[in-house]
């Protein structure tokens, strides 16, 4: 049975509505939702207000991908460079203040489109292929040295998702792979302090009906987040692997790590939850969502609302979000990365109408200058 506790005066109806959606996932158990009280939910004029948009700089169009922050100031992208080639390295390039020229690092021999910058920006973690299999390759951003990580015990890793995530400190590296036993599940991970790599049975039932898409560990490797294409499920470390003890229906948007105990995702109806592992508490943080990104330090938020051309920003206290405020109009992004210092927001996306162009034309007449990257520096 399912238990609302009130926070704020809340109509009959969505009351109702949130029972159902609690229950929606057919697992018999007990989840207290909890409604953030319109006295702290401060909108943009209040005093202290801290998203005033200062400077927006336009970067060039990236010839490759954006991978996010390595500093302060500074933002990283990966190219393969203008010239057809058999080579199989990859082009670090640097971006700094002013964001006007892209400064050429090194090339990296990653050879996987499967791949992530840490957090702290310091390292870029990919999935390769050899005659022996996949293996894990950790690369230094500063001097591009790697280290490489085979699966243990003479296996060999059968993805089971095409993608990997660093934990919130850049300690873990997971992914998903293929167990022993038929259709066994294992979380594969890679410890960047130890230097070594393990695999994790996953048990428990996994209530959903889509693939599995990524798997992210908390920093202290205790709990992990499982995010497929419509659930995201809650493992708790056991022994020698992970048991699953929560599920939610859930949007496309990766879940994020709020605490070790605590984390927020997207539910299927653009609602931004937080749960609480410790006493099952559900809280709505906001409403109408179509994507979000919490920074490093887990303090401020960046999210989409009104058809997700909308971009805001604001703080995390508590199960509330505070000093909300517009920061951009007129663009959908695909990917937002808050700077280490919280006071710059990189935005990659597609304007509106861009978009319903690019779909109405033949692909080689689709317009390049669609994707928009820029970056917003706060007072």
């Amino acid at each position: 049975m399912t238990n609302i506790r009130r926070m704020a005066f809340l109509p009959a109806a969505l009351a109702a509505l949130l029972v159902l959606m609690s229950g929606c996932t057919g697992s018999p158990r007990s989840e207290t939702i909890v409604i953030p009280g319109t006295a702290d939910d401060r909108m943009s004029g209040a005093n202290g207000q801290p998203f005033q948009v200062k400077t927006i700089y336009r970067l060039p169009a990236p010839n490759g991908q954006l991978l996010g922050w390595t500093g302060p100031e500074a933002v990283l992208g990966l190219s393969r460079g203008s010239a057809p080639s058999l080579d199989t390295s990859l082009q670090l390039e640097r971006l700094s203040a002013p964001y006007d020229k892209a400064e050429q690092l090194r090339s990296v021999d990653i050879n996987t489109d499967i791949f992530e910058l840490s957090p702290d920006g310091r390292s870029i973690s990919g999935i390769g292929k050899d005659r022996s299999g996949n293996f894990l390759e950790d690369i230094s951003v500063a001097d591009g040295t790697s280290k490489s990580a085979a699966a243990p015990d003479g296996m060999s890793w059968k993805l089971y998702s095409r993608s990997l995530k660093w934990s919130g400190n850049s300690r873990y590296v997971s992914f998903l792979v293929a167990g022993s036993a038929r259709g066994q599940t294992n979380i594969a991970a890679y410890d960047t302090q130890a230097g070594t790599v393990k695999t994790y049975p996953l048990a428990g039932t996994l209530r959903s009906s889509g693939y599995a898409q990524s798997v992210v560990l908390s920093d202290d490797a205790g709990g992990a987040l499982i995010q497929t294409e419509d659930t995201v499920m809650l493992a708790k470390r056991e022994g020698s692997g992970y048991r699953v003890q929560y599920d939610h229906p859930s949007g496309a948007e990766q879940a994020v790590w709020v605490t070790n105990d605590q984390f927020a995702f997207l539910g299927g109806d653009g609602t931004l939850f937080e749960y609480d592992r410790r006493n099952g508490e559900l809280s709505v943080l906001l409403e109408k969502v179509g994507s979000f990104r919490i920074s490093s330090d887990r303090k401020v938020i960046a999210y989409t609302q009104n058809e997700k051309d909308t971009i805001y920003a604001g703080k995390l206290q508590g199960n509330n979000v505070l000093y909300r405020n517009v920061v951009y109009q007129g663009i959908v992004p695909l990917q937002m990365h808050w700077s280490p210092g919280n006071d710059a927001l990189l935005i990659e996306g597609w304007k509106q109408y861009a978009r319903s162009e690019e779909q109405s034309m033949p692909s080689s007449a689709a317009p390049e200058a669609a994707n928009q990257p820029f970056i917003i520096e706060f007072r």
